[in-house]
């Protein structure tokens, strides 16, 4: 005999060839989230076990309706009668009476009962992932990867201003290049003259024009004003600096191999791209490669242009750094050695510097095999084409100029 074994939100049932209920085990009501999020893990229940030692032994063949496969069966007693099919007969007909059926096993005494028990347990299931999700390292990663890349955002805009504002006042300062000491300058000391006191400029800068300054005179509170905006900017600036500090050590915590390979700031923008270390870890080296890098994606897709060669890894000094013609192949050799130390740091969380070592081999080998450009086979075809269609109406015109005269 043949039959089909399915579950659904009050535990695991078995139908035969004519759609019988053949047997069934249900979840203990307090724990039926519970068991959910373990089938979820891909993992066996007790209520899932006992129902296929029983129907084993009535049927010949049993076809289990899941997207799992063998392994997951492999350690049960006759695990040779096992089938897989998602969906199956008895799976189809479970859903379209579902009611009935509950309410035949005394699961539930009406449809409203059933609705209850529903929406309680969608609830419990979705605490307990957001609870796993907030345990998660990687998340604080996120989040202060992308804090990081707000305030460099701000920070430009911010400063940006700050430098168009103060030049009424100090045109001449504007040549000093280094934002952070031009907004320490401008929160200590707030005008002109006091900076210039201070002997904190660059050497470099022309002092007869400094000193001989054209700008507008300040008022005291207009210095009030600006030295607090300054300040606002510094506080932003350090911020930025006690983030860079923890994504390092994070980093250090979470993926030393990654880190280790591509440096913490890329790393971390590569997980929070991702959306997690374990998602990351899944991924291929290929999509890893062009990850950042979507909308020329499509384009590509859509349009028929060049498809990526890099994405977020772009930022990789010797991705960035290379020649155009090697830039593909390094790219593709960083990404595959990133696709294998985020599953070290994920799998194992051991720390392994052969990753880095083999990497720069791999790098060595491709800038001595491609020093020079390689000539397009393509376009010596195309310069054959044109050079043979160019002999033909030589040819021609020949011997027409020859039928004419002679």
């Amino acid at each position: 005999m043949k039959c089909y074994l399915t579950y659904c939100v009050a535990g695991f049932f078995a139908f035969n060839e004519n759609c019988n209920l053949l047997d069934y085990e249900l979840f203990p009501k307090a724990k039926i989230a519970e068991k959910h999020l373990k089938i979820q893990d891909g993992n066996l229940t007790p209520e899932e076990e006992l129902i296929l030692k029983k129907i084993t032994k009535k049927c010949d063949k049993i076809v289990i309706e899941t997207k799992t496969g063998f392994l997951r069966y492999k350690n049960l007693k006759g695990n040779d009668k096992f089938e897989f099919k998602s969906p199956n007969i008895g799976g189809d007909y479970l859903r379209e009476n579902l009611i009935s059926i509950l309410s035949e096993t005394e699961f539930i005494i009406s449809e409203e009962d059933f609705k209850d028990i529903l929406h309680s347990i969608s609830m419990e299931i979705v605490q307990s992932k957001l609870k796993d999700a907030s345990k998660a390292e990687d998340v604080f990663l996120i989040q202060a990867i992308n804090a990081i890349d707000e305030l460099e955002e701000a920070n430009g805009k911010l400063i940006e201003r700050i430098r168009e504002w103060y030049a009424i006042h100090f045109p001449e300062m504007d040549k000093l290049k280094n934002h952070e000491k031009y907004v320490k300058l401008v929160a200590e000391f707030g005008d002109r003259s006091s900076i210039i006191e201070s002997s904190q400029l660059d050497p470099d800068m022309d002092m007869d024009s400094v000193n001989k300054s054209s700008g507008a005179a300040l008022e005291d509170n207009d210095k009030i004003i600006l030295q607090s905006y300054a300040s606002s900017i510094k506080s932003l600036q350090e911020s930025k600096k006690s983030l860079i500090k923890y994504v390092d050590t994070k980093m250090e915590e979470i993926a030393p191999n990654l880190k280790d390979l591509v440096g913490s700031s890329l790393g971390a923008k590569i997980i929070a791209h991702s959306g997690s270390t374990m998602k990351l870890a899944k991924l291929p080296a290929s999509t890893v490669q062009i990850m950042g890098a979507e909308k020329a994606l499509f384009r590509h897709k859509k349009t028929g242009e060049r498809p990526p060669k890099h994405g977020l890894i772009y930022q990789h000094p010797d991705v960035r750094s290379s020649k155009w013609w090697i830039r593909g192949k390094v790219a593709r050799a960083l990404a595959a050695k990133i696709a294998l130390a985020i599953r070290k740091d994920v799998f194992s969380g051991e720390y392994d510097p052969s990753i880095k070592e083999e990497y720069n081999e791999k790098l060595e080998e491709i800038k001595k095999a491609n020093p020079f450009p390689k000539r397009s086979k393509k376009g010596q075809i195309d310069k054959n084409k044109k050079t043979k269609k160019k002999k033909k109406r030589n040819k021609i015109s020949k011997k027409q100029v020859k039928d004419y005269y002679y």
